[in-house]
């Protein structure tokens, strides 16, 4: 598995180079600045899944390895990207040449830590294993493993596996040998038909002479080498059914009756030989070629009645073969491609003039199913009860799948007559009856049998929703499936409950057919349906004993039942209400719904079976209250109706971010989402604080819940909350966007930092800070949290310069003219030198060597800046300045402020003490 990971891994890297070359040489930079990125951070990921697992078996074995940095690779890859975007070749060159060198560093650093770690093992490998008796039981358990599954995988092959180990086992060069062939026979017919000068009878019948004659020798070497002659015998049945089609469409055999028993001859042969071979080979590989044949015709579509009927003609053969041998991946592969090709082809082709015969043939095949799943139950119960007994999923599927399957082909057919359906639904409830009846007398198949069962018991629930009228139906098909899901639940019957998702869904989906074809707004119709799914998701959370028969996909359903509950009142509401504060009032009400109902889960202590539909609940709601601040902004301010609106809407926020952090448990199963969600609802209800001020607003509970978090030492769960990279991007989010798009960064402004917007930012910043150092702790890369840390803390510095100096001196601000003001740029360097220094010095008086790096990195931020921008513009009393101040003030971090040594520099010393 590794090894091909590596290979796409490899396989990525040099698309990507490929891709990013041509891009620079056609002149789409744009493209070639993105495959850069997506190299780099492939590279190091690459890199990193490397040297992860070689320090962790380091650790393991007790062995010192040199550890590298990658903060020089990051300042690197953002020098490159910055003149890259800039449009600064001078830039990107050294970024990228950096970069190349630090990457080369890093890669010979690795190659020595892994020889140190070879070494090792080596050593430790040529103990005896009886002095490793934790290694002597690991291999003994291992073993065991190995003969567990292996047995285990023997007794119980899926049709997934079947075809696994028939396209990868054996001869797999043989396989795709026969493949090409097969495709080289299609060519070489269509091209015969289309250009060959003979007549098109002759050309078709040297293909299929050949094609017997390979028929032929693939039979005559049977003994010999049993595989080849199968492929041959496969690969001539191929050729044959492909020649018959194409003589057909193409008039060489000009009537239907006359290629109907050419096609019965071959597959008459197909039978024979793969019942005679027990060659479940050659049977499949013929179906699969029969199944696709009618696609390689170059001159006409069959019509859905042909393809159809003609699909009748294989599944009959199937249900021969299936009827002599318990040969279950044909039937499985025969249903496949008869519901999904067959189906979607009738429904693309079919026509209402062909619906009577099109319900013949529904009818006709799955008649053909029920009777193959009835007698392969049959054959495989006589053959092996048990094993029978230990999987039956696939074959219980099969069951209901066929007559469901059908009927709802049938129940398309003839939509809006009601008559047609419920009379199809009793007699498909009859037919299961009778075969309840049957299989019932057979004790080696009684699980078969309750099978048979269920599906009468189901086609008889589907009558009363069909017979009631338009919308009725739809609240009749909700009603029903919510009272047969909760007494499945009570019952604990997992057929019934699958009955009763499908009842729901078809509600749901019927309820848009009606919601497009009614001309007002069906309000009685999705308000039973939304209660109805509220009642399914609410009970099974309501008691443990439902709660434990309640699966993932289960989850996942009642999940979408949440969803789909939660749009639907939501646009109910809305119809309801009306005037300018419909959107308020709706969002208020649903908050409070669902906020008393989390209560309530919460009481009957549901865990995860409540958490995800809560989850899938609240989105909605989310979108809902950002769709309403975006509706009330008007340039850049938010405007609020009434300060009733402004404080229902606060609540209502304060409400889903509740129902987000209640229970606690949702934060320690799914941080990620739990925190994203919950600081998204504080921050909207943020925004109802200073409507005039969003920017400042939005983040002020934020703001407050982060400096809560930070007092709750004793508690965990909070420090859990901040762990999570959705809370880094928020808060990087708002850095970057107050500082650019803000129109009320000056309002109030009364001194630099000693004004609204700078306090707000310094604050952001503090916690963004705690919360890198908090994420440090728990697994995030060093590297990457020095380089965030200098970019925020740079960000925001210079922008609380940048408003000063437009306030004070008139400078630009946002705007790339800022670039060459000689006043900003002198600003700029002394600020950032300064704080190099303040960090440097405090660094080295209480000897935190990564808070030193960390001034470093600024420092060699400012000397990018000073080479770049500065010395262009050298002429300048303001950057003579620049240099002259940055320098004088480097001398006295030097003399001052020097790297403190490192730990292990320190434990040497104290040894030698």
């Amino acid at each position: 598995m590794f090894k091909g990971q590596n290979e796409i891994r490899m396989m990525w890297l040099m698309v990507l180079m490929i891709v990013g070359i041509g891009a620079w040489f056609l002149n789409v930079h744009a493209l070639a600045y993105l495959c850069g990125i997506a190299l780099i951070v492939s590279v190091i990921q690459y890199v990193d899944a490397i040297e992860k697992p070689t320090q962790s078996m380091a650790q393991q074995g007790q062995v010192k390895l040199t550890h590298t940095s990658r903060i020089p690779l990051y300042i690197a890859s953002i020098v490159a990207v910055v003149g890259g975007f800039l449009h600064l070749s001078g830039m990107m060159a050294l970024g990228i040449t950096l970069w190349v060198f630090f990457f080369l560093r890093w890669l010979r650093r690795l190659e020595n830590n892994l020889n140190t770690l070879q070494s090792k093992l080596k050593h430790s490998t040529q103990m005896p294993l009886d002095s490793h008796p934790d290694l002597q039981q690991t291999t003994n358990l291992s073993s065991q493993a190995v003969g567990h599954t292996t047995e285990s995988s023997s007794n119980e092959i899926g049709l997934q596996q079947q075809i696994q180990q028939w396209l990868f086992t054996g001869n797999p060069v043989l396989k795709v040998a026969i493949l090409i062939l097969v495709i080289g026979v299609i060519l070489l017919l269509r091209f015969a038909t289309e250009h060959w000068q003979l007549s098109l009878a002759f050309k078709l019948t040297i293909v299929a002479g050949v094609s017997a004659l390979v028929t032929i020798l693939g039979y005559l070497l049977i003994l010999k080498n049993r595989s080849f002659a199968l492929a041959l015998e496969g690969l001539g049945l191929a050729g044959l059914f492909l020649t018959l089609f194409f003589a057909y469409y193409n008039h060489v055999i000009p009537s239907l009756f006359g290629a109907g028993l050419c096609f019965i001859v071959i597959m008459a042969i197909t039978l024979y030989l793969s019942l005679k071979q027990q060659a479940i080979e050659l049977a499949l590989m013929a179906m699969l070629i029969a199944y696709i044949a009618p696609f390689t015709l170059p001159v006409r579509d069959a019509t859905a009645v042909e393809l159809v009927t003609y699909y009748l003609v294989i599944n009959i053969a199937v249900a021969i073969l299936s009827t002599l041998r318990p040969w279950k991946i044909l039937n499985q592969i025969a249903f496949l491609a008869t519901t999904v090709i067959g189906g979607m082809y009738a429904i693309i082709h079919g026509y209402v003039h062909e619906r009577n015969m099109m319900t013949i043939l529904v009818i006709a095949h799955t008649a053909i199913f029920v009777w193959l799943s009835f007698r392969f139950s049959q054959l495989i119960a006589k053959s092996d009860i048990e094993q029978f007994k230990l999987k039956p999923a696939l074959d219980i599927a099969l069951i209901f799948s066929a007559p469901i399957v059908g009927y709802i082909f049938i129940y398309l057919m003839y939509f809006h007559e009601t008559t047609w359906q419920a009379g199809m639904s009793l007699g498909f409830a009859v037919v299961y009856a009778g075969l309840y009846q049957l299989a019932k007398k057979n004790q080696s198949i009684g699980l078969i049998s309750q099978s048979y069962f269920s599906l009468m018991l189901i086609f008889l629930a589907l009558i009363p929703p069909i017979l009631l009228p338009d919308q009725w139906s739809v609240m009749g098909w909700a009603i029903e499936g919510a009272l047969i899901y909760l007494i499945a639940l009570y019952r604990a019957s997992v057929i019934s409950r699958y009955l009763a998702m499908g009842l729901l869904i078809v509600a749901g989906l019927s309820s848009l057919y009606y919601l497009v074809d009614s001309t007002e707004f069906p309000t009685m119709m999705f308000w039973v349906l939304s209660l109805s799914y509220l009642t399914v998701v609410l009970g099974a959370n309501a008691i443990r004993r439902f709660r434990e028969q309640l699966s993932f996909i289960s989850i996942l359903f009642l999940s979408m039942l949440m969803l789909s509950a939660c749009i639907m009142l939501i646009f109910l509401l809305l119809d309801y209400f009306s005037g300018a504060t419909q959107f308020v009032h709706t969002l208020m009400i649903v908050a409070v719904v669902y906020f008393v109902l989390n209560e309530c889960m919460i009481r009957s202590r549901a865990t995860w079976s409540w958490l995800l539909p809560k989850w899938f609940a609240l989105v909605p709601l989310l979108v809902f209250a950002l769709c309403i601040v975006l509706e009330s902004s008007q340039n850049g301010v938010i405007v609020w109706h009434s300060a009733f609106e402004r404080i229902e809407f606060l609540l209502a926020c304060l409400l889903m971010t509740g129902a987000w952090l209640r229970p606690m448990l949702g934060v320690r199963a799914e941080k990620e989402w739990v925190s994203l969600g919950t600081l998204f609802s504080l921050a909207l209800a943020s925004l109802a604080l200073i409507p005039q001020m969003p920017f400042i607003s939005v983040v002020i509970l934020p703001l407050i819940f982060c400096a809560w978090s930070y007092k709750q030492t004793t508690s965990a769960d909070w420090q859990i909350f901040w762990q999570t990279r959705s809370t880094l991007l928020l808060m990087m989010l708002w850095i970057i966007c107050s500082q650019l798009f803000s129109q009320q960064a000056f309002q109030g402004y009364l001194l630099p930092i000693l004004n609204p917007f700078d306090v707000v930012s310094l604050a952001v910043l503090a916690g963004f800070i705690w919360v890198l150092t908090l994420q440090m702790k728990h697994g995030l890369d060093k590297g990457i949290v020095a380089v965030l840390m200098v970019l925020s803390l740079l960000w925001l510095s210079s922008y609380i310069v940048l408003r000063a100096l437009h306030v004070y001196w008139g400078t630009p601000y946002n705007d790339l003219a800022l670039w060459d003001n000689a006043v900003v740029q002198l600003s700029l360097t002394l600020l950032w030198v300064s704080l190099a220094f303040v960090t440097m010095s405090l660094a080295s008086r209480r000897k935190l060597r990564p808070m030193w790096i960390l001034g470093g990195s600024i420092l060699a931020v400012v000397t990018l800046k000073l080479v770049l921008f500065d010395l262009s513009h050298v002429g300048t009393i303001m950057r003579v300045l620049s240099f002259l101040g940055a320098g004088g003030i480097m001398l006295i971090i030097a003399y001052i402020a020097p790297m403190p040594e490192s730990d292990q520099h320190l434990i040497s010393k104290s040894n030698e003490t």
